[in-house]
């Protein structure tokens, strides 16, 4: 029988829990910087095609703003071009105008508004003493050469001044007259009035 004797002390068995904790730490912290890394990079290409987005959309605007500057610059000048055009054709010079509707006014007659249309249309709004006067003015402006029609749409009476026998009524006449354009352009060209 043998017997064994080992003087040499026991060895310790050293502990594998500190360098498997180191392995599974260092797996982890690779593991997190390499998902860390790809979190990135993905977001930098984000941002990289964002900003390509962003910087053709600005393009687009500013083309689409050029074009409709020049589609608005185009049909502004059409739009001047045609007010032109049409100032060309039918001027009115209203003072001459005016002075002709004044002219034929009675001696106390007077224009009270004057509102005139494109199309030629003068409304009136005159005031007298009788309606004799109102009645001559009518017939004033039809004998007139350049008005082709006019027509007193109403007349009212209102209160005027006092006299010793009573109060003596004005009367307000309303008058449509359409002006016969190309005879007051001869008339205008030729100084007649």
């Amino acid at each position: 029988m043998l017997v064994e004797i080992n003087l040499l002390p026991k060895r310790e068995r050293k502990s594998q829990l500190i360098p498997l904790l180191s392995i599974v730490v260092a797996m982890l912290l690779i593991v997190g910087a390499t998902t860390f890394y790809v979190i990135v990079q993905r977001m930098e290409q984000q941002i990289t095609q964002l900003k390509t987005e962003l910087d053709q959309t600005k393009a687009l605007r500013i083309a689409e703003e050029e074009k409709q500057k020049t589609k608005t610059n185009a049909s502004v000048g059409a739009q001047l071009q045609e007010a032109i055009r049409w100032a060309e054709q039918y001027p009115v010079h209203t003072v001459a105008l005016l002075h002709e509707l004044i002219e034929r006014l009675p001696e106390r007659g007077f224009l009270m508004n004057v509102s005139y249309a494109r199309d030629g249309v003068i409304q009136l709004t005159v005031q007298f003493d009788t309606t004799r006067e109102s009645a001559a003015y009518l017939q004033a402006l039809k004998d007139a050469s350049f008005i082709a029609d006019v027509k007193l749409t109403s007349l009212t009476a209102t209160e005027g001044k006092t006299e010793e026998e009573g109060t003596m009524p004005r009367y307000i006449g309303q008058f449509s007259v359409q002006l016969n354009m190309e005879e007051w352009k001869k008339q205008q060209q030729g100084g007649e009035t």
